[in-house]
């Protein structure tokens, strides 16, 4: 608001002066920044344009400020009443007080809509797909994360009120063949049943509450036994599909061996054949008894297998049988289930499992302030079959490929690449690709490292080859394994499939169709998947042709043309590309997936009590929540309140401190701070402010009485609402706000649009509960040094009073921005300044 027009006021000047001749057209690329300035005789506003500008303007910055204050001095806007250049080269402005008393009514006009960006506004709205939290469905939302899901859920509501469009999403790491996963759902299975826990089991109390949850689900039982019995059905069919090819294999063998055998029949005289022939022959006879024995082998693997599987469909449709006998009684059903729990497969246990945790992790997210648009399964991208039409894709646009070599980067300072090393296939290159962290919870999301076994889908024979997906071609400092020998496939087999359907809403599950950006948020560690990810989306655009199309997959156009007479290729380039083409459009893909996700990395928390780390762990050794925190802080902070409102007053709390600083440091969460009920604790203090404003208006109605009129603008037929306005908005004699108090918290009110927009810029979302306390402080100083209700002077009362109005918005604004309630009235009335 205040800025922005000065910023137009100085670019104008600055027009004026390159239009003139006195300065050159460089100037006019130069960004013009209004700054606070450090102290308030200073002035309002500085401005150090002629300092980033004195190089291209050809002059030393003072010589510059000097000129550039003048051609404001002389323009005769009424705004700025004073320009000084001062230090080395700053322009110090100071406004016209009825001029920054006129924004006031502009507030109220707005009313809770100040601070926000209308999408008609945007001149570049984005659609934008953040995904935030996606946990492993192993366990519950725990501490470390909680930062994780202040910060993204903080995120999407800046970017909208930036006018652009969110979607938040959460991308659910189910894969039914995770090891993690599995273990999981052993140890439910193992609380559910009275059996013994697997090695490395989870013990946790949210086991045993799964179990006992998922006890009384019959619905989710019968659908996660339907689930797999329809995968074992997939399977059988598969499998007779591998014995019927092996039957065949085995004949054409058969054929060939007594062909070659035949040979021999009516020969007299073998010798006389050679001993070069002999050879061959024999040779030649080995290797198909070598190759029968094989199918052989595999002939009765298949049938071990399938005889195996008809048995589990006869007990899954036993299983599906007697419950659907038992009159929807969940008891019954669960002793079916439990007398079936050895033989029936763990993926059925593990579907109910993650079922269970998944809906304790949505509750409790909700709790804290936290909605996703969409949650996305993994395992549907396996189930639909995008995974293995998109590895087809990548090895048909020779993306990816099945030579025995490992593309690795030896990188110097600054991520200059000093060599390539070619490393031959070895099994611990396909190892390397699984580093995953143990725990329950653990932050993964799109890039998240999950270790899957083979599916039905992609097994293979033991000669089948590694396929790598050629990511050092787009900045990665190595090529990744998609599938490996045995047929399983990495994490960034699905990574791919996800970010494409992110990108390109192909499978409709969102609604949004394409999106212009992706927006990542990953937790500690995650550094290294930063290069990786944006290297699978620069892959995923060359393969499927989308480089240069703005908007995702609307058709699948041939890539742009090469820049004619590309550089030739460096001998570094000449290890990692076959042309200079192939380089130019694998480094504009880069360029392009670096546009298209961006990847913020949250760091950690640590917890501080009496000054000292605190173990947050609970007593019996339990993992302490997100939801445990929230409780904690509530029963301190609000001892008389109901459940409910120490939930959310933990939640206030719990928020406001994971957002005090960015998210990209380490920063410690002090309990003793958090849970204190005074002005010490931060988010008291803003929220101190907030319902200070509304004891001020509460009272002023006693006094004035309420006016008509107040809001504005009303729609036509609607009663208005004077709950916070005991003024008349047209009859408000604005002007009379010159007090410096005053002024200063207008300025920091108009500031509230420009922090909006900052933060959507660079993502800084932290600096909104910076804005908060200083607006707050900002209030108390002005409440302090300006009797806001006084009879005798009505005039004033009003002007103040729609102040004390446009105050609580911005306040409001800031708190619903980080998720955080405003309260109207809280224990303490006056807090102390």
């Amino acid at each position: 608001m205040i800025r922005v027009s000065l910023q137009q006021i100085v670019a104008s000047a600055v027009a004026n002066l390159v239009q003139s001749g006195q300065l050159p057209e460089a100037v006019s690329e130069v960004r013009i920044e209004i700054s606070d300035t450090k102290q308030p005789e200073h002035g309002d506003y500085a401005c150090n344009f002629a300092l980033v500008a004195s190089k291209p303007a050809g002059m030393n910055p003072r010589q510059l400020g000097e000129v550039l204050a003048q051609e404001i001095r002389s323009s005769g806007n009424q705004i700025i009443t004073e320009v000084e250049l001062a230090g080395p080269g700053f322009l110090n402005l100071r406004l016209s007080p009825g001029w920054l008393a006129s924004f006031v009514p502009r507030v109220l006009e707005a009313t809770d809509r100040f601070g926000q960006t209308p999408p008609t506004a945007n001149r570049h709205p984005l659609a934008i797909n953040v995904e935030f939290v996606s946990v492993n469905p192993n366990g519950p939302i725990t501490i470390g994360s909680g930062r994780g899901a202040a910060y993204g859920s903080t995120l999407c509501n800046v970017l909208e009120a930036a006018g652009n469009k969110v979607h938040r999403e959460y991308y659910i790491n189910d894969g039914v063949n995770s090891e993690q996963m599995r273990v999981f759902a052993e140890s439910v299975r193992a609380f559910a049943f009275g059996l013994a826990l697997p090695e490395g089991g989870y013990r946790g109390d949210y086991v045993a509450s799964v179990a006992a949850n998922a006890e009384r689900d019959q619905e989710a039982w019968l659908s996660a036994i339907q689930h797999v019995a329809q995968q074992h059905g997939t399977t059988a069919t598969y499998l007779t599909k591998r014995i019927n090819a092996a039957v065949k294999r085995r004949k054409l063998l058969s054929e060939r061996l007594r062909t070659t055998t035949d040979r021999f029949k009516g020969i007299e005289d073998i010798a006389s054949l050679g001993v070069k022939v002999l050879a061959q022959t024999l040779k030649r006879v080995q290797t198909l008894q070598k190759q029968l024995s094989e199918v052989d082998s595999s002939f009765e693997e298949l049938k071990r297998r399938s005889i195996k599987l008809g048995k589990e469909l006869n007990q899954f449709q036993e299983s599906l049988d007697r419950i659907r006998a038992s009159e929807s009684d969940a008891r019954t059903v669960f002793k079916i289930v439990g007398k079936n729990a050895i033989h029936l497969p763990i993926v059925a246990f593990q579907i109910i499992a993650q079922a269970k945790m998944l809906e304790k992790q949505a509750k409790d997210l909700t709790a804290f302030g936290v909605t996703f648009n969409t949650w996305f399964s993994e395992q549907s991208l396996h189930d639909s079959g995008v995974v293995a039409a998109e590895i087809e894709q990548m090895v048909a646009s020779q993306v990816a490929d099945d030579e025995p070599v490992r593309y690795v980067l030896k990188l110097a300072k600054g991520g200059v690449i000093e060599d390539v090393e070619l490393q031959p296939q070895t099994g611990k290159a396909e190892v390397d690709e699984d580093e995953h962290g143990d725990g329950p919870a653990e932050e993964k999301g799109s890039g998240g490292a999950e270790e899957e076994s083979s599916n039905p889908a992609t097994e293979q024979s033991s000669n089948s080859k590694t396929l790598w997906l050629r990511s050092a071609k787009f900045g990665d400092d190595m090529d990744r394994v998609l599938k490996r020998r045995d047929g399983r496939l990495t994490y960034i087999a699905s990574d791919v499939a996800y970010h494409k359907d992110k990108l390109t809403d192909a499978s409709g599950t969102r609604g949004t169709g394409p999106v212009d950006k992706m927006i990542t948020v990953l937790g500690p560690d995650h550094h290294g998947y930063i290069g990786r990810l944006q290297a699978v989306v620069a892959a995923m655009l060359k393969a499927e042709g989308l480089v240069g199309k703005g908007e995702g997959v609307k058709g699948k156009e041939q890539n742009p043309p090469i820049t004619p007479d590309p550089l030739p290729l460096t001998e570094i380039d000449a290890k990692i590309y076959s042309t200079p083409e192939e380089r130019d459009l694998c480094r504009a893909a880069l360029a392009e997936a670096k546009e298209k996700l961006e990847v913020q990395i949250f760091q950690l928390v640590r917890f501080v009590k009496d000054g000292k780390p605190a173990p947050m762990r609970k007593r019996d050794g339990n993992i302490y929540a997100l939801i445990d925190l929230m409780k904690e802080i509530g029963e301190n902070v609000k001892p008389n309140g109901t459940e409910e409102e120490k939930l959310e007053a933990g939640k206030d709390v719990a928020r406001f401190f994971y957002l005090m600083r960015s998210h990209d440091t380490t920063f410690d969460f002090d309990l003793d701070l958090a849970q204190k009920q005074s002005d010490e604790n931060p988010v008291f203090y803003v929220q101190y402010a907030h319902a200070r404003i509304c004891s001020v208006i509460s009272r002023a109605v006693g006094v004035f009485g309420k006016e008509e009129g107040v809001k504005g603008k009303e729609q036509p037929n609607e009663e208005p609402d004077h709950s916070h306005t005991p003024y008349s908005l047209p009859l408000t004699d604005f002007s009379l706000l010159s007090h410096d108090k005053e002024l200063s918290l207008i300025k920091k009110i108009c500031d509230l649009p420009f922090e909006v927009q900052r933060c959507a810029e660079d993502y800084g979302v932290h600096r909104l509960t910076t804005f908060a306390i200083e607006l707050a402080r900002t209030y108390h100083h002005f409440y302090d040094a300006c009797r806001v209700i006084q009879p005798d002077q009505p005039e004033l009362s009003s002007a103040r009073l729609a102040l004390c109005e446009a105050t609580r918005l911005a306040l409001k604004g800031t708190l619903d921005l980080l998720g955080i309630s405003a309260p109207e009235r809280m224990d303490r009335a006056e807090p102390a300044v």
